[in-house]
């Protein structure tokens, strides 16, 4: 019984016409691609962290290998615009206990052929606190990674529909 029902989805799934998302989006970038985060000089720490994380992303969601710009199918210019920290939750006594991280990234994408595209995206993650206490680096680096990869996956969603197009 369960070899049949593992058949029937194989075949849904092949005769839906169902594609990965970074197939598709391999379709638009390219094979190799040139990623280029710019540091903010309001926030470099966090400028780093994104760094580390995109460029993570970048190979293990879509597969796509990181180049030198000259030898780049594509470019992917990645600026961070805006971090923020917004208190949701607070306890009894009006401590904050959870956060919201929201990250505004810009990503400029390059074809080799010179068209250049723009695509803003938002990332954003709740975490907790404790009461009456700042947000740890731990916190804030996990809230940023959570965040940028959300935002990159929105990212990745638009390219893909470009590339099913």
């Amino acid at each position: 019984m369960s070899k049949y029902l593992v058949l029937f989805f194989a075949f849904f799934i092949v005769a839906c016409g169902y594609i990965p998302s970074s197939q598709m989006a391999s379709r638009v970038l390219g094979d190799n691609v040139f990623l280029k985060i710019n540091i903010s000089k309001q926030d470099p720490e966090n400028s780093v962290y994104i760094t580390d994380i995109l460029r993570e992303t970048m190979l293990n969601k879509l597969g796509r290998k990181i180049t030198d710009e000259y030898n780049a199918d594509s470019s992917i210019i990645v600026t961070m615009k805006r971090l923020e920290f917004h208190p949701m939750v607070y306890d009894k006594n009006g401590y904050v206990i959870n956060y919201k991280a929201e990250l505004y990234l810009e990503f400029i994408l390059r074809y080799k052929n010179g068209k250049e595209e723009i695509v803003n995206t938002k990332g954003s993650y709740n975490f907790d606190i404790n009461p009456n206490s700042i947000i740890s680096d731990q916190a804030r680096f996990e809230a940023i990674k959570n965040a940028s990869s959300e935002a990159f996956d929105e990212f990745v969603s638009i390219v893909a529909i470009r590339g099913y197009k």
